[in-house]
């Protein structure tokens, strides 16, 4: 796979390896004070008695604000200091994840609705500061790692949750506490840290004026820099990338948020039970990003090549699933976990690789911020719209279970439609 990113620009060993260190970090803590709602769903439905739909339509309009938030977080990351973004998230998320245990039922909406916002201020900043500052195996490897942090605090949480807050203090209240105080031990660390950095040239991020005039040819305006322009999109093939990334999202997320209740319900599970169990999904995840994360530096050549194969495979374990869902909840389980683990595979090719391809457009940051705003598209309408479904008694999870098929087909698809142009456009 030739390189896209910069070559000459890695900046100094001491600024890789600490910043190999700080985004894992900074994404660890982004899951902790993320996932830890849809991880308590159950307890919070079991506690108040509030219907999947009412509980996950605050997970749903906080996905709907971070998918916004990326758009307008990713173009300010090509604008101002990455790092302050960052500083101003984790500052605001860890506050929200505090209010959240005090905040009455029909007002979490709002305060998870600011939460998710202050979580789209992390992930195209921090592409924009990987991308500056590493060599393409260095933002492999490294992009690799902070998704594997991701999981892990997601693994933290499932854990806490279930083992300890749930089981013994019979509190899903807690679970928030323990999420905003390592988001606020992270933050310190992320600002001493970044002025270590300091002198650093690549991470300096000086504001460059646009050329005098970038009109001149198409491709002197399609390669302007901090320029996004409709030619570019389409002939990269960047439209139907779009349609795989939806899915990838819908999937993910749909799957992870509704599983511990999927199970609780089909196997008269307890919530803290069924949340324990589905700690296999993160793990799932975790092993994933670690392949997907060797793969890409040895073998794959095509990102979007490597999405399309992944969706094959997660399109033939959501029909296992359809077809056999209720013969075991291990097999159940363990299904599961494989077709979310692929989805996270697809989210290495698709969100954390393919907008470092712009960074030669200085729109890196924009286009995380796009590529992670559609991400968010498909997983507000999809743990919205499953639990919708769950709902209805004539529908019920029989048929939530078909719409992954269905999702996972259109995102193998669309995938394999945009190769060629995709190609086309690395050349």
């Amino acid at each position: 796979m030739e390189s896209k990113l910069r070559k000459t620009n890695a900046g100094t060993d001491f600024a890789v390896k600490l910043l190999s260190i700080m985004c894992p970090l900074v994404y660890f803590a982004s899951y902790l004070t993320r996932k830890d709602y849809s991880i308590v769903m159950q307890a919070i439905i079991e506690n108040e008695g509030l219907l999947k739909a009412q509980v996950g339509q605050v997970e749903s309009l906080a996905v709907i604000s971070y998918g916004a938030g990326q758009i307008i977080s990713g173009i300010l990351g090509d604008r101002f200091k990455p790092q302050r973004l960052i500083m101003g998230g984790l500052a605001v998320t860890a506050v929200c994840n505090v209010l959240m245990p005090f905040t009455p039922a029909g007002w979490r909406v709002v305060v998870w609705f600011i939460n998710g916002f202050a979580q789209s201020m992390l992930w195209p900043p921090l592409v924009r500061i990987m991308a500056a500052v590493m060599n393409e195996k260095q933002y492999n490897t490294v992009s690799a790692n902070t998704n594997v942090a991701g999981l892990t605090g997601t693994i933290f949480i499932y854990l806490s949750s279930s083992l300890l807050w749930l089981r013994f203090f019979r509190s899903w209240k807690l679970t928030f506490f323990t999420s905003a105080g390592l988001a606020a031990v992270i933050l310190v660390l992320w600002i001493f840290g970044f002025r270590r950095l300091k002198n650093v040239e690549a991470l300096r991020f000086e504001r460059k004026k646009r050329p005098a005039d970038p009109d001149t040819d198409d491709q002197n305006a399609e390669g302007a820099k901090g320029r996004l322009t409709p030619k570019l999109l389409l002939g990269s093939g960047f439209l139907l990338i779009a349609l795989g990334i939806i899915a990838q999202g819908a999937l993910r997320d749909g799957i992870t948020d509704w599983v511990p209740t999927f199970i609780s319900n089909t196997f008269s599970q307890s919530s803290d039970k069924a949340i324990l169990k589905s700690v296999v999904l993160p793990i799932i995840g975790v092993v994933s990003m670690k392949i997907v994360g060797i793969a890409a530096n040895k073998w794959v050549r095509n990102e979007v090549t490597g999405a399309g194969v992944t969706f094959v495979g997660s399109t033939v374990l959501c029909l296992l699933l359809f077809l056999f869902y209720s013969k075991n909840e291990y097999v159940t389980l363990g299904v599961s976990a494989l077709i979310v683990g692929t989805m996270h595979a697809i989210n290495f090719f698709l969100i954390c690789v393919v907008p470092a391809r712009f960074e030669k457009y200085g729109i890196v940051s924009t286009m995380s911020g796009i590529i992670n705003s559609l991400t968010y598209v498909g997983a507000s309408a999809g743990v919205y719209l499953f639990g919708k479904i769950a709902d209805n008694e004539a529908l019920g999870w029989n048929t939530v279970l078909l719409a992954w098929v269905v999702i996972a087909a259109v995102g193998t698809a669309a995938c394999f439609l945009a190769v060629r142009p995709w190609k086309k456009f690395k050349a």
